[in-house]
């Protein structure tokens, strides 16, 4: 059995500085520094060199066997994984399979190498200081250090208000970066370099797509993914009603069985909106499956304040700006879980990124005129997603089609001097580009002229190194190479993280296990989508498993309604309470009267499609405020 979970804080902090040796030398050296209070996690050493662990390490049986040296039955993962790097380099990042951020320093390679898991479950930060690189798993520690610069990063806060692409190494403090998922930061003396090492699928060649045997494949992997998780301990499961968590809960519960381990228990929030209120089906499933379900109204997770305040309080106090409005209610549910003695939370998260076909596919099948495979495309996205009509056309056939071919073939013409006068000399089209980017952002935003230029700038730049990428597999690789590397994405990977740290959990998500990943990534989109509905790889199973739930036609749920008629409900309260946002202003990144009067007519007229605005300004405001 894998090692159990551990419950404490482990914030740690590492550094890594030239130190002075017994004569004039500067000998490097890789320490842990402690602090009160705070575990540290797994490492190992001998005289030529060291390894900090911190993590879950998967497979250790098949590691040991491979290494085949005298390692003792009490050897930790930190001991496997630096025999590893002893045995084979930097390859051993490819051998080592978990969830987890390592640190290593290689004396005989005068070589410093640390990586976070190949989908980044666990986080990895760096701060440079002098000669002095420090590292952590959580930004707070960074932060903490008296060497580390304490400043925000106004770029980040612009680029985040305004919706505009960032780096995903940039982090909302100016002196921490962060590694970014599947990737390394490889420091010698010549310098220092952060590379991918973890690809779903190989950028540089043809996708090998899996057969008919993608079915048996993925319960296979999908099987072995949730035994990693249930075996770290009693778990829990955040059980909607969805294809993507009842998938879990019903994988996670016969393992448990077959394998003896405790039978994990339900966690069910009850939305008070119609079109995300699911509690008939999280009832029935979790009696089929003999399940103990703590299901709570969402009202009273939430508390009397409202869904707002909580979230804005939590922010507050949170490492990054809160990226789940949805957080204050589902921390009730993981304190419940901590109350029942459970160390792990499973959450069907991953499922819509990797079940699901990226609506760009649209653009692969125009490129090649496939039109009768498009139809049914369309046909298939109609019954899967709570979507009108008319904006799912202009969606697939405009925004994720034509204008996607449209773009790469302005840029092939342009790289090749084959395009017209306008294209070669493309200022007048750069520039109406521009003015329509800039109609889209808000007039109050960086209301500094130097600031939204370099704004500008930066995203001009970000969308032309987009669109000029071209490679094997198409508009459909495209997306999932980006995705793995968005931003957002690795956020709300790291307060997932966060959120069970805080609480002495792990939340993991099934669906982000790196082999089942790079399984899903080469099924073919028409079994990603067989029977003619979206996730066709689970619907067979639950169909059979729940006959009268309807799972094989059920629609996506989303909660998008709820969350607008909840920011306009509580908005009003929520921004006298906060007294607007004068910290965004000091800052420059806001002008305090446009945007008061921005919210004012959003709340005033009911403008549900901008109410999302209220929540943007007044997250970083309350994030903000404790960082000036």
């Amino acid at each position: 059995m894998a090692n159990r979970a551990q419950t404490e804080d482990t914030s740690w902090l590492a550094s890594f500085e030239e130190r002075a040796g017994g004569g004039a030398e500067r000998v490097p050296k890789l320490r842990l520094l402690g602090r009160h209070g705070h575990s540290m996690p797994a490492s190992a050493a001998d005289a030529s060199g060291r390894v900090v662990f911190d993590g879950v390490l998967f497979n250790r049986e098949e590691l040991r066997r491979r290494l085949s040296g005298p390692i003792g039955a009490g050897a930790t993962d930190a001991d496997l994984v630096y025999q590893a790097f002893r045995r084979w380099g930097e390859d051993a990042l490819h051998a080592v399979r978990g969830v987890f951020s390592l640190i290593l320093w290689d004396a005989t390679r005068d070589l410093l190498l640390c990586a976070r898991d190949a989908l980044g479950v666990y986080p990895l930060f760096y701060a440079v200081s002098g000669s002095e690189l420090l590292l952590s798993a959580s930004i707070e520690a960074l932060a903490g250090h008296p060497r580390v610069p304490h400043r925000v990063s106004r770029m980040a806060l612009v680029k985040y208000l305004g919706h505009r692409s960032a780096n995903v190494e940039d982090t909302f403090l100016a002196g921490v970066k962060r590694v970014p998922p599947g990737h390394a930061l490889r420091v010698t003396r010549a310098g220092h370099h952060v590379f991918r090492y973890w690809y779903p699928v190989r950028p540089d060649s043809e996708p090998e797509w899996v057969g008919e045997d993608a079915f048996e494949r993925f319960n296979e992997l999908l099987g072995q993914a949730v035994r990693r998780c249930v075996e770290l301990g009693p778990a829990a499961i955040y059980l909607s009603g969805g294809l993507d968590s009842v998938t879990v809960a019903a994988t996670a519960t016969d393992i448990a069985r077959r394998q003896g381990l405790p039978i994990p228990c339900a966690l069910s929030l009850v939305f008070p909106h119609p079109d995300c209120n699911e509690e008939s089906a999280q009832r029935r499933v979790a009696a089929e499956l003999g399940l103990r379900q703590t299901l709570v109204r969402f009202d009273d997770a939430v508390g009397p304040r409202g869904l707002l305040l909580e979230a804005l309080e939590m922010s507050a106090g949170w490492p990054t700006p809160l990226q789940n409005v949805w957080n204050p209610a589902y921390q009730c549910l993981a304190r419940e879980a901590k109350a029942r003695g459970c160390d792990v939370i499973l959450t069907g998260g991953g499922g819509d990124e990797w079940l699901t076909v990226t609506p760009v596919y649209a653009a692969d099948l125009l490129r090649t005129g496939s039109l009768v495979e498009l139809g049914r495309f369309v046909l298939n996205m109609q019954r899967s997603f709570q979507l009108a009509s008319l904006p799912l056309f202009r969606n697939l056939l405009w925004t994720n089609g034509a204008r996607l071919l449209l773009r790469e073939a302005y840029w092939w013409a342009l790289e090749r001097g084959a395009a017209h006068r306008l294209l070669r000399q493309p200022s007048r089209w750069m520039e109406a580009r521009r003015r329509r980017r800039g109609s889209a952002t808000p007039a109050w935003l960086a209301p500094d002229p130097e600031l939204r230029r370099e704004m500008d700038r930066q995203s001009e730049v970000g969308r032309q190194v987009a669109g000029r990428t071209r490679g094997p597999g198409g508009f459909y690789f495209r997306e999932l190479y980006r995705a793995l590397d968005h931003p957002l994405t690795t956020l709300e990977l790291e307060e997932m993280f966060e959120s069970g740290r805080r609480l002495g959990l792990r939340v993991l998500m099934p669906f982000w296990d790196a082999e089942l990943v790079r399984l899903l990534c080469r099924v073919p989109p028409r079994l990603l989508n067989q029977g003619g509905r979206s996730k066709g790889l689970v619907r067979p199973m639950l169909e059979q498993r729940f006959p009268h739930l309807d799972f094989g036609t059920q629609k996506k749920v989303v909660s998008l309604e709820f969350f607008r008629s909840t920011m306009l409900n509580e908005g009003e309260r929520a921004w006298r309470s906060m007294g607007g946002v004068p910290a965004l202003a000091e800052l420059g990144i806001v002008d305090a009267v446009s945007v008061g009067r921005a919210v004012r007519e959003i709340l005033d007229n009911r403008r549900l499609g901008e109410a999302f605005r209220i929540w943007d300004v007044l997250n970083l405001e309350a994030w903000l405020r404790p960082r000036l």
